[in-house]
């Protein structure tokens, strides 16, 4: 299947791509291979290295060509699912389990920045607002807001006022807020080629261009077979994520998500009056639609995504709708020309928690951030490894004993249109 393009983000601008990064043409044989360079698999590199094995990464396409290279750059501490949920549904002992998670995944990602010095991915822990549409999500966001306080222990929650999130966004477009002091904003591309040059300075095999066609379990080991060349393992990660429908190697993850597209839409640079009044404190913002929209601004430049549609490539009609979405909040963009235009692919699971586990006693696997992997997916690639050299380590409900089937899987994209029209439907009712 061919690979999808490289995206025309901003990202790429900043930070175009590397020859460094060769396929690999001859035959080898690691302790570790790695199929996937985004964040899970660099990250998981980069542990299993510390233990003092051979890795080998291979990555389909270019560094950046998947979802590490083309999201928001939103740094959070949260699953798509709420932590007051996840103690209805698992007790309140797994919620605070599942919180120390989150929280550590942003540790891990700035002790990661530390370690290696990458000190030119913009990382800024500014924080994050959620920006209520109604006076209904105000107060469930708010509900929220207080049982993380009041039951985990969670200080870093603080409830806005109309007149401050006005202040804070430049849009009077919102009743209220909530602010989370933890989260932040980074150069998501910059972070990633980070992470690969990192590892080829380390000894680690960091390799492009190089789609793996087949793995097998052979007389106690996993021979990889790749278009140029042959690779013999004796253990393997898979960490492909949204990407996974691209090679045969992914298919196990593929039929365990499901993909959804995530649009982008980047202006020109402000003039200075407007690049004053909106979002100046430059965190990131959402919204609280069911069709959840979000914003930042970088270098001058008001950047709004949200969710698209599904499908391999990009749908004009989503960016439309992302512009119509972000001049109605902001008025004052009507004339502001869209400069870059882009999209990838998010990985959906059906219980809104990312899973990780072993497909067998030599192969391992990491998927499913839900759109909220810029942190977590790291921490995931982390403590799968160490979970595959027998080192401590904590998953909490990430870890599957089994892989996890999306139900119905062929009607997968018949399903989520419906469930996404349904949603904007709501959205445009204001239910």
């Amino acid at each position: 299947m061919p690979l999808p393009p490289p995206a025309k983000s901003l990202w790429r601008e900043q930070e175009p791509a590397s020859p460094d990064y060769p396929a690999l043409l001859q035959d080898c044989a690691y302790d570790i291979a790695i199929i996937g360079g985004g964040y899970t698999g660099l990250h998981a590199a980069h542990t299993f290295a510390d233990a003092g094995l051979s890795v080998i990464v291979l990555e389909a396409g270019e560094p950046g060509i998947g979802g590490s290279g083309r999201n928001g750059g939103v740094v959070s501490a949260k699953f798509r699912r709420g932590f007051s949920d996840i103690a209805r549904s698992h007790g309140l002992e797994m919620a605070q389990r599942m919180h120390t998670i989150a929280t550590a995944s942003v540790e891990h990602l700035t002790t990661t920045l530390n370690r290696f010095d990458l000190s030119n991915t913009g990382f800024r822990r500014v924080g994050a607002l959620k920006c209520a549409h109604s006076a209904k999500a105000l107060y469930h966001a708010r509900q929220e807001a207080d049982w993380l306080r009041n039951t985990l222990g969670d200080t870093g929650l603080h409830v806005l006022c109309p007149e401050a999130v006005a202040e804070e966004t430049g849009s009077s477009s919102f009743v209220g807020g909530v602010l989370q002091d933890g989260a932040g904003t980074i150069q998501p591309l910059a972070y990633l080629l980070g992470l690969w040059r990192a590892a080829k300075a380390r000894g680690i095999g960091v390799f492009a261009q190089t789609a793996v066609q087949s793995i097998a379990e052979q007389g106690g080991r996993v021979v990889l077979t790749t278009p140029g060349a042959s690779v013999i393992a004796d253990r393997v990660l898979l960490a492909t994520n949204a990407y996974s429908w691209l090679t045969p190697a992914g298919k196990p993850i593929a039929r365990s998500i499901v993909p959804f597209r995530s649009a982008m839409v980047a202006t020109e640079p402000l003039p200075d009056h407007l690049d004053k009044l909106l979002l100046p404190t430059c965190r990131s913002y959402t919204e609280t639609r069911r069709m959840m929209r979000w914003f930042r601004k970088v270098d001058g430049r008001v950047i709004f995504g949200g969710r698209g549609a599904l499908g391999a490539v990009d749908a004009p009609a989503a960016f439309r709708r992302l512009e119509g979405a972000m001049r109605k909040i902001f008025p004052e963009l009507h004339d502001v020309p869209i400069a870059l235009r882009w999209s990838g692919q998010v990985a959906l699971t059906f219980d809104g928690l990312p899973q990780a586990g072993l497909l067998s006693n030599r192969i391992g696997y990491a998927a499913g951030f839900n759109g909220a992997g810029v942190a977590m997916s790291g921490f995931v690639g982390d403590q799968i490894a160490r979970r595959m050299t027998g080192q401590p380590h904590d998953l909490a409900l990430i870890a599957r004993a089994s892989i996890p089937k999306v139900p119905f899987y062929p009607l997968r994209a018949i399903a989520v249109r419906s469930t996404t029209f349904f949603y904007e439907m709501l959205d445009a009712a204001g239910l």
